[in-house]
């Protein structure tokens, strides 16, 4: 028997797709579908119905109608892409197709070669929404985009890492995840290759070909990684999801250095002394105030990027005991390894609403979404999502910034409001006309 759907997280894989291409400088995506597929994801990328036109990306649609679904639609692809490039100045056009386009077949590869053959920079991606959710359209995009370049000369003094697993538009923020990291590996010596954000575009993908390695944070990080393990020989290095807390950086960054052979120099130990001092010091300020807080029962429900990663940081430093509840539907071949222990996955708000009245738990740290399913049911919340459409910018958990960001939700959404301070009667003003007469 079917069950209702309640507000699928984050679209489809057409969705995904967009975003990630219009994250990329120099790059613009162009959807081979109906109206409503790039309409319904540009809303998305820009908060919705009244959020929507100061946030949207740069988006070509094909806009097929009835007779292009009847008849085909490839003529009609030749057209927008060359009125793409007719107005675009340099830069790549990724194609991604719709459920429509690729339900009936068209030969959308053939369109390509036309303009490729001419010395255009075009790419085209099978990004139709039944394929998967929107993370697997980020994760389509990228494996599609990385499939078609070439190595190019990067810097012999720093070795080169390629970030994947973070999705723009997706993952609350995350072009802070983005800096952070790569912050943090230009502490220790090391140079980040962010293809997203305004560090990232077209040079930054090209570089990824002659990368010293590749970082994967997240499930939707693998296979952009394989397609460079398999093509260039580049290694993988795969990760718990992002380092929240200085401790939790400091063991990456020190993977990183024996995988690639880079030992850490004392300019890099120092850079790690001080970011654990630093949040030394910022905890010390709070201990008490955190530790008056009522022992929880915790779920964190949010994406395979943020949720693991803060479920181990809660229990390590509070000792709460924390369960996970993925929401970004995880591939199959990841289900099994984290049903073994423990996580659960929920794709839409019905399957949310269902995990938490198993967990039995009375606080939830998620996004919004995540938020607002717990609130309906009577839950503690902390929100550490972002407002859609604005997933980009604000602070994110990693490193020790992170950490602070998620004490100071805690303290800001679970501990008791002062009492009211003794208000003292204040005294009835003095007539001004006394001194008038001084003053005479």
């Amino acid at each position: 028997m079917g069950r209702p759907t309640l507000f699928p997280f984050g679209g489809c894989a057409l969705h995904g797709a967009i975003q990630a291409a219009a994250a990329i400088p120099g790059v613009t995506p162009v959807v081979h579908s109906t109206p409503g597929c790039a309409l319904r994801a540009g809303l998305f990328a820009g908060g919705g119905r009244y959020g929507a036109p100061p946030g949207l990306p740069r988006i070509a649609a094909t806009n097929m109608a009835d007779k292009h679904v009847v008849f085909g639609g490839t003529s009609r692809l030749r057209e927008e892409m060359k009125n793409a490039l007719a107005v675009l100045e340099g830069g790549m056009l990724a194609v991604l197709t719709g459920c429509p386009a690729e339900m009936i077949g068209d030969d959308v590869g053939a369109m390509v070669k036309e303009l490729t053959a001419q010395g255009e920079r075009v790419v085209a991606v099978q990004t139709a929404g039944f394929h998967g959710p929107a993370h697997d359209g980020h994760a389509r995009l990228l494996a599609g985009l990385l499939a078609h370049v070439a190595p190019v000369p990067t810097r012999a003094d720093r070795p080169l890492v390629n970030l994947f697993g973070i999705a723009p538009g997706l993952d609350p923020g995350w072009l802070a995840e983005i800096e952070t990291l790569s912050r943090l590996l230009e502490g220790v010596g090391l140079a980040a290759n962010p293809i997203f954000g305004p560090e990232g575009g077209l040079a930054s993908l090209d570089a990824s070909a002659g990368a010293a390695l590749s970082l994967v944070l997240s499930p939707w990080g693998a296979a952009p990684a394989e397609v460079l393990a398999a093509r260039h020989g580049i290694p993988v290095l795969v990760a718990d999801g992002l380092p929240v807390g200085a401790e939790a950086a400091e063991a990456l960054v020190r993977r990183l250095s024996d995988r690639l052979g880079h030992p850490l120099d004392a300019a890099a130990e120092g850079y790690l002394a001080r970011e654990r001092a630093h949040q030394g010091w910022r905890f010390d300020a709070v201990l008490e105030r955190l530790a008056a807080l009522a022992p929880r029962r915790v779920v964190v429900a949010d994406g395979s990027l943020r949720a693991g990663p803060l479920a181990r940081f809660l229990g390590e430093t509070l000792g709460w005991p924390v369960r996970v509840i993925l929401t970004d539907s995880p591939p199959e071949a990841f289900r099994a390894p984290l049903a073994r222990t423990g996580v659960a996955c929920a794709g839409d708000g019905a399957d949310l609403a269902r995990a938490l009245s198993e967990s039995g738990a009375d606080l939830l740290l998620g996004g919004a979404s995540a938020a607002a399913v717990a609130a309906a049911r009577g839950l503690d919340v902390v929100d550490l999502g972002a407002a859609p459409g604005l997933e980009g910018l604000g602070g994110g958990l990693s490193g020790r910034g992170g950490a602070e960001r998620v004490f100071a939700a805690l303290l800001s959404a679970l501990e008791p409001a002062p009492r009211a301070a003794s208000v003292f009667p204040i005294p009835a003003a003095v007539p001004s006309a006394p001194f008038a007469r001084v003053a005479e």
